[in-house]
């Protein structure tokens, strides 16, 4: 979405909710497919995208323009989220549902053909069995490799924009991932696996930069 018609939209949804809905249709599948690619699981994912754009809607008063896009708001929102979730193994959300019925925002089953095409796209991916190790490897790390190494190579965000994501500084963010795929190695090495063509384009992507 163009910078400046998201700034227009949550300047007007501060004021009219409705128009919230117009931001929620824009960066569902992708805040859905974030916390696909963080949790893999369908269901947990549903329902923290869910509280993710709950929480934003709730807290749009206190949102404040810094250069960030909004949409770097709702991957924080989200991330926190899903940390919440690995740290007590329960979910149990606030649901956008409330805030459909509290603000007429619009009916969250309009995208359920979005989320099947989504999901049925992951199994596509999934399908190489070694890939499927890859990302379990990336599971096994600590959460803050896991976001960077997610939103570099899963999501497939620039440098600056996991730095927008995360609220961290470039250098910081470069060397998280440099950590987190020296650890992803050491893992494969530790199980004599060979990385995947999917796994050692990762490996060899540090080398790229990627700006």
């Amino acid at each position: 979405m163009d910078r400046e018609l998201e700034k227009k939209l949550v300047e007007e949804s501060r004021n009219n909710p409705e128009v919230f809905g117009k931001i929620f249709e824009e960066y569902y599948p992708a805040i859905f497919r974030y916390c696909l690619h963080r949790t893999a699981n369908t269901e947990v994912s549903n329902d923290i995208t869910s509280e993710t754009f709950y929480k934003a809607l709730n807290k749009l008063g206190s949102f404040k323009w810094t250069g960030v896009p909004f949409s770097a708001w709702l991957y924080r929102i989200a991330g926190n989220e899903i940390i919440d979730y690995f740290r007590h193994r329960k979910y149990e959300p606030g649901s956008y549902d409330d805030a459909e019925r509290e603000f007429n925002l619009p009916d969250r089953a309009d995208h359920q053909n979005i989320e099947k095409e989504l999901i049925e796209s992951q199994e596509k991916v999934e399908a190489a069995e070694k890939f499927i190790r890859a990302k379990e490897a990336i599971y096994r790390l600590p959460v803050k490799y896991q976001e960077v190494l997610v939103l570099r190579f899963l999501e497939d965000r620039k440098i600056l924009e996991i730095c927008d994501i995360l609220g961290k500084g470039e250098g910081t963010v470069k060397s998280l991932i440099s950590r987190g795929l020296g650890r992803l190695k050491k893992i494969f090495e530790e199980e004599k696996t060979q990385p995947s063509r999917e796994t050692s384009v990762i490996f060899n992507a540090k080398s790229k930069g990627g700006n």
